[in-house]
């Protein structure tokens, strides 16, 4: 019947994003390092996955993606489809340079050499290893500055995603797609990072907090989906999240602070154990009890933890290193919010039917323990 059919399409949604972002907290970001000598010379390493660049990248749609799925199906660049390969890779860097733009003292800059790897200069046991987890390589930039106060900012195709700069002290900065970096200039006490304002400062980690949840943290998404199964009640749902809230931003904030640390290799197995056992009391329960908030709790802590961890990789801004916090928490729960919506949109006519509970509530409870109890033996081992 129609309810069925509704909960087999939901099966195969979950289904999809846990063999899709298997890894739940990878966020994957191209990195890129910045060296600036005293002499002006500036050079850019950048790493990125060229394989998801070819298959997000619109204007590589006509022949080149057809042409890589091919070659992938081979298996590996050899005598008989190296040129092949090598064609390929030429007009990935033909489009790859004409999208990436360099900016010196805020005017475009083209006075700079290019380095795109080639398969000429892999090997065929690297160029294996990197085809099994996405075709990574890493690209070569080099120029001078106009002048030792000039400032150089970067803007990467938007393909490539998020993108973590990294300076020579380090100093990071995390430019979400497609946006323009903050400006690098040389100066007496050496590299120093342009500095934002409060709302510049604010709405670029709420962003990035948006961006932990949905689309990268599936985790995060499916245990509060684990909350929203037992009780699509407002007040009831309000009060967990409240309560979940509190306890990851107090561990992030202490976490953030240096005054917390617990290793990513022990949180992360504890985080995906968690949205297991959070939906077991769904299965086994048709109400809510008092002890469930102590558990949520708990549970949050943890999940704070592996906020931490996640902000970490990003950098805080000197100047507006609470800002930065207080906005990356607000877009956590902007993004948990939106989960929480998306679900009554979905689900919420249906929690007054009898049905609810036998055919909603505790099949995708199970099928959420599952994926969670796969992850925490998945990230203990690994």
């Amino acid at each position: 019947n129609n309810y069925q059919f509704l909960f087999r399409k939901i099966c195969l949604i979950l289904g999809f994003f846990s063999v899709h972002w298997l890894k739940a907290h990878n966020l994957e970001t191209g990195e890129a390092v910045l060296t600036l000598s005293d002499d002006r010379v500036w050079i850019l390493e950048l790493d990125i996955n060229l394989t998801k660049y070819i298959l997000s990248n619109p204007d590589l749609a006509d022949g080149v993606r057809s042409e890589y799925r091919l070659l992938e199906d081979e298996g590996g660049f050899n005598e008989h489809n190296f040129n092949r390969w090598e064609l390929l890779f030429v007009k990935c860097e033909t489009q790859f340079r004409k999208e990436m733009l360099v900016l010196d003292s805020g005017e475009p800059f083209e006075e700079y050499e290019f380095s795109f790897p080639h398969p000429s200069k892999l090997t065929q046991k690297t160029y294996t290893a990197m085809l099994q987890e996405g075709l990574h390589i890493k690209l070569n930039a080099a120029g001078r500055l106009t002048s030792r106060s000039a400032p150089i900012q970067f803007r990467f195709p938007v393909d490539i995603g998020e993108v973590i700069l990294t300076t020579i002290l380090p100093k990071a900065q995390w430019m979400m797609t497609g946006e323009v970096s903050q400006s690098v200039t040389l100066a007496s006490s050496g590299v120093q990072l342009e500095k934002q304002g409060f709302f510049a400062t604010f709405s670029r980690f709420l962003g990035i907090g948006f961006i932990h949840i949905v689309p990268r943290g599936l985790d995060h998404i499916l245990f509060v989906l684990g909350l929203f199964l037992l009780s699509a009640r407002l007040r009831p749902l309000l009060i967990q999240v409240t309560v979940f809230t509190a306890a990851h931003t107090l561990t992030l904030g202490l976490s953030i602070y240096g005054l917390v640390s617990f290793p990513s290799s022990l949180v992360e197995p504890l985080i995906a154990l968690s949205i297991a056992l959070v939906v077991v009391e769904n299965v086994f329960t048709e109400k809510l009890h008092s002890w469930r908030n102590l558990v949520i709790f708990i549970f949050g802590l943890l999940h704070g933890l592996g906020f931490a961890g996640g902000l970490s990789e990003v950098g805080l801004p000197q100047g507006q290193f609470l800002t930065a916090l207080i906005s990356f928490n607000v877009g956590v729960e902007v993004s948990q919010v939106s989960v929480l919506l998306f679900a009554f949109i979905l689900l919420g006519t249906f929690r007054d039917k009898d049905w609810y509970r036998k055919k909603l509530t505790i099949p995708l409870s199970c099928l959420i323990g599952i994926i969670g109890l796969f992850w925490a033996i998945e990230r203990a081992i690994g």
